[in-house]
């Protein structure tokens, strides 16, 4: 998908200020990229589709500057921070259990769906559970090593070894 930066920074900056036609061409431009990398993210169309009018309704209030330069990465950015924002959220209050989104089921890519990669799957498969569940809570989930001590109720020393030894043994394995 090829979109111009400065049409975009042009239709962003007019959508602060309130322009209907532009807030809609801004949406009519962006939303089915954006919808599609919520949905890969959140694996639910209506989840996603709710995160996206979030972030359009922050985008029509101006609730945040964005760089000149770059504003598809920032936008790409935005949406995808507020599908962390979900993510914990629902976490937070127990709606989804974190770590049985990574168990493996025949014929699903624990990448969920972007990119399988097969090398990576095998050595994930080959870390302890601790460390697996770590490693994903923190690079698929996006969570802190405080929100895993707070979801695992483990000491936070143990949860950045986990990550930590699980990282060296997962580069050892994709190396080899």
């Amino acid at each position: 998908m090829n979109i111009d930066n400065q049409q975009l920074a042009h239709l962003l900056a007019r959508s602060r200020l309130r322009d209907k036609q532009a807030f809609e061409a801004l949406y009519q431009l962006t939303g089915q990229p954006l919808f599609a990398l919520l949905h890969a993210l959140l694996k639910d169309k209506q989840w996603a589709a709710d995160v996206l009018q979030e972030g359009f309704l922050k985008i029509w209030h101006g609730q945040s500057a964005y760089p000149v330069d770059y504003p598809w990465a920032w936008l790409c950015q935005c949406m995808r921070n507020l599908a962390i924002d979900a993510l914990r959220a629902k976490a937070r209050h127990g709606e989804i259990p974190l770590e049985e989104s990574f168990e493996e089921k025949p014929g699903q890519s624990t990448e969920g769906g972007l990119a399988p990669s097969f090398s990576l799957e095998r050595c994930l498969g080959q870390l302890s559970a601790d460390k697996r569940n770590a490693i994903v809570l923190a690079y698929r989930h996006g969570l802190s090593h405080q929100e895993i001590v707070t979801h695992t109720q483990t000491p936070l020393g143990t949860v950045k070894s986990w990550i930590r030894r699980g990282l060296e043994e997962l580069k050892l394995c994709l190396t080899q």
